[in-house]
This record gives C-alpha cells, sequence and structure tokens, in this order.
C-alpha cells in the first residue's frame, strides 16, 4: 500500500490539534506527576517567565489544569465576584475545541455550580447546578482566568482565585466514588503522533464525533487504540509531519484573525484541518470570537518586522473597539511565541492601562528603549528582535466579531 504525501500531510493536519493538546497535557501535568481534577493556580500575571505554552495573556490570573471525567463527572463552584471584574471557566476538550465559556460576559458578577460529564455519562444531575457541560474528550483542558491590573489589586484577585472549589462529583456529594481512571499515557519523548493521536480517539466519545475524518485517514493508522504500525505508515507518519508543520508554519503569517481558528465543534468541526491547527499553532487554548477577538499586528508601516533594534520606534493611534469587557495588546517575540524580558516587566497595555488622548483616542508607544520611555504609561517595550502583537477584545461587539474593527497602523517614528 502506498500513502501519498497529500494524504499523510492531511492525516497530520487533523492530528495536529490533538497531539498538541496531549502533548502539552503531558509535560505540564503527567510527567511532573501532577494530578488531575486539581486547579494548578497562577498567582502572578505570566510574563517572560512562563514558558509552557505560546501567547499567554498578561491580563488575568489563571486556574488551570485537568479535568478526567472518565469515571464520573466533576463539579467545579465559583464564587461571585465584583462588579466590573472580568471572569471566564474555559474548558476544551482534547480535540482542540472550546466546550465551555461560562464567565462575566454572560453572568456578570454571578458565579455559581457547574457540572462536566463525558459525553456518554447518563446519572441524575444533582440540585444546585446550574449548567452540565459535556465533553467528547473525558480528558478536559480548564482554563479559567480572573481579571487583575496587578499591584494593589493583585491581592483581591488572588482572594477570589482561592475560592473556587473543584470536586469530583461523589465527593460534591459526599459519598463513596469510582476512583480516578488508569491510564497509561504515551510518552511523547517514545511514541509517534499516531500513537498518540489514538490514545486520545479512544479516551471518550471523539472517535465518533470524528467519524467522517478518520474515515479519510484510516490507511494511515488513525484508530482509537491503535499502536502498532506497518512500515508504510510509520513512513507516512514521518513524511506527514513534516509536509504538515511547513505548511502551517507557510500559513502562520497570512494569519492576521482568529475567527476562523478558534472555537466549538458546531463552529469548526467541518471546516478546514490546516485553518484548525493553525489556531494551535498560534493561540493554543485560546477563545472563541463570541468571547474573544484576537488580532495579529506583525508588522509596521515599513511593512518590515516589528523589531525595536537601532532605536526603531512605532506609535500608534486608534479609537476604543466595541467590548463589553476589555481590551489590550501584548508583545510578544516571533522566534519563539513568548513574552520577552524586559526591564520593567511591561508586557501589555490596554483600555485599563493607557491614558485616553483629550480626543478620544488611544496613542501606543512601542521601542526598546525602556530607560526613555518608562514613565510613560502608553509605552509598551519590544525586543531588539523579530516581534509580534496579539489585540486581545474580550467580550466583543458583532462588527469586531466580523472583523469590521481596523487595526491600527503602528507607524515608524
Amino acid at each position: 500500500m502506498t500513502i501519498s504525501g497529500e494524504l499523510a500531510r492531511d492525516a497530520y493536519l487533523y492530528a495536529y490539534s490533538i497531539d498538541e493538546a496531549y502533548k502539552f497535557l503531558f509535560e505540564t501535568t503527567i510527567e511532573p506527576g501532577r494530578a488531575v481534577n486539581e486547579f494548578q493556580l497562577l498567582r502572578d500575571l505570566a510574563d517572560d517567565t512562563y514558558t509552557a505554552h505560546p501567547s499567554i495573556n498578561n491580563d488575568t490570573l489563571h486556574l488551570q489544569g485537568w479535568f478526567d471525567v472518565g469515571a464520573e463527572p466533576v463539579v467545579v463552584t465559583v464564587p461571585d465576584f465584583d462588579e466590573g471584574r472580568y471572569w471566564i471557566l474555559h474548558t476544551m476538550d482534547l480535540g482542540h475545541y472550546t466546550n465551555a465559556m461560562i464567565g462575566s460576559r454572560t453572568r456578570g458578577a454571578r458565579g455559581g455550580r457547574f457540572l462536566f460529564a463525558s459525553g456518554v455519562w447518563d446519572g441524575d444531575i444533582p440540585d444546585g447546578v446550574d449548567e452540565v457541560v459535556r465533553s467528547e474528550s473525558d480528558l478536559i483542558k480548564v482554563m479559567a482566568r480572573i481579571m487583575t491590573t496587578g499591584g494593589d489589586d493583585l491581592e483581591a484577585a488572588r482572594n477570589l482565585q482561592d475560592q473556587w472549589k473543584l470536586e469530583t462529583l461523589s465527593v460534591f456529594l459526599g459519598v463513596s466514588g469510582p476512583g480516578q481512571p488508569i491510564r497509561d499515557y504515551p510518552d511523547p519523548k517514545s511514541t509517534n503522533w499516531l500513537a498518540r493521536t489514538n490514545f486520545v480517539l479512544a479516551a471518550g466519545s471523539m472517535a465518533r464525533a470524528d467519524a467522517e475524518w478518520l474515515t479519510k485517514y484510516h490507511d494511515i493508522g488513525l484508530e482509537p487504540g491503535k499502536t502498532e504500525f506497518t512500515p508504510e505508515q510509520l513512513d507516512a507518519a514521518e513524511r506527514g509531519e513534516q509536509l504538515g508543520m511547513a505548511h502551517i508554519r507557510d500559513l502562520a503569517p497570512e494569519m492576521t484573525n482568529a475567527g476562523k481558528l478558534l472555537g466549538t465543534r458546531a463552529d469548526l468541526q467541518d471546516g478546514p484541518r490546516d485553518l484548525f491547527a493553525e489556531g494551535t499553532y498560534l493561540g493554543q487554548w485560546g477563545l472563541p470570537p463570541v468571547e474573544s477577538v484576537y488580532v495579529k499586528v506583525e508588522t509596521g508601516s515599513d511593512g518590515q518586522p516589528i523589531n525595536g533594534a537601532h532605536g526603531k520606534t512605532y506609535r500608534a493611534r486608534l479609537l476604543p473597539p466595541e467590548v463589553s469587557e476589555f481590551w489590550s495588546f501584548t508583545v510578544y517575540g516571533s522566534d519563539d511565541r513568548l513574552m520577552a524580558h524586559n526591564a520593567i516587566n511591561r508586557h501589555s497595555r490596554g483600555d485599563r492601562t493607557l491614558i485616553m488622548d483629550d480626543d478620544g483616542y488611544f496613542t501606543i508607544v512601542l521601542s526598546a528603549d525602556v530607560d526613555a520611555n518608562a514613565e510613560n504609561p502608553n509605552f509598551l517595550p519590544i525586543p531588539e528582535k523579530d516581534a509580534y502583537l496579539i489585540m486581545r477584545m474580550y467580550g466583543p461587539s458583532k462588527a469586531v466579531q466580523d472583523g469590521e474593527y481596523l487595526t491600527p497602523s503602528f507607524d515608524v517614528t
């Protein structure tokens, strides 16, 4: 059997988001021995010291981790918040689809109790649960966010963080439970993407949800639980990864709006797999456009990559976008897609930190010269290497979701 390069590439593009999600699970939780069904708390705003995944925001504290609902559901209890503080309980399955966006955009300051279950769970829903979320994968990524401006506000946000509670259903009900499922997690260092994807497909109902895609790629070896592959399949897997990654990297500079890259299964299940993979590559665990629109800015007015070397400075003036929550710009290095170190540890500017001009516009100044600009609240440091900005608009209006907001030009000055 001969497997074409095109088929191998397309199979890899289908599997890419699943495999990247699994590798993140393994590297951040399984390998270091952290428990599932427990929150991992990020007690400070992410900065250049945070390297676990690319393009994390610099606006919120995080409660992250993994639910395993293979044996029983879990219940998350969220406290009430102070008015005007953005918060969200965001979860995604191992296919990299969002399956919950519960937060201030839809509930205001009101918290609640939320039950997360597998797609096949048919138990009784206990009293006091506000919402039930079902997942096609038994393993669910959670990224909860609580807005803070840092400084004196940091302790208030941490206090709210401490009030979140995560329990298995049996603990919530005060009864004995089935215990955690025993899983033989494949090590990414000694397995290929076929084996890892097949492991994920076997843990839940993802294979059923993705049946149409799996039928196309059966010959290359994508099959729930399958671990043994023919030499032809192994060769195709290697070629597919090379061709697929080259395609993803080629696409990256063209992706300026994440509207077609991130979302729910209902939004994106049948969409192009290369665009979906691009959403994982550029913004793993990012929110769908109804919750947050992400716009990428890579070049200045001279058409060259944003870069603070040789004293280069940029200035942008913009009217604020229509959002119900907040908006901000964050800077990342193009080489690693992470925040770069600067002497004042400032990585983002937005509506809570910029000073509005008298005419209703905001001005942002980009430069690597921290000494000359540190006292300017509208200054955002950039590294002396190629960089890009992500503009995040939380609670965007329909016009913003539809791409009608004009991203400002960063003029070289």
